[in-house]
């Protein structure tokens, strides 16, 4: 199963054990904005992708080939 960078964001984010409020303060922005960039509901610009790693302590290649099957067992999708 092919996964998005948002969907990407958001496991990686729960596996550092994150949360959504967390994240969006170092972003300086709303959850209620953050989530909809978990949610995939707006788009992605290149800085704010890059701010985002930076947040998740990982690199802008790691959230684009991050493997999520490999951490989540995620039959039911």
């Amino acid at each position: 199963m092919k996964y998005s960078v948002y969907e990407n964001i958001r496991k990686i984010r729960e596996l550092k054990n994150l949360t959504r409020e967390f994240v969006a303060a170092e972003l300086k922005m709303s959850t209620s904005g953050y989530g909809k960039i978990e949610r995939g509901d707006v788009d992605l610009t290149v800085s704010k992708l890059i701010e985002i790693s930076k947040v998740l302590e990982v690199s802008i290649e790691f959230i684009f080939k991050f493997d999520v099957s490999i951490f989540f067992n995620d039959t039911n999708r």
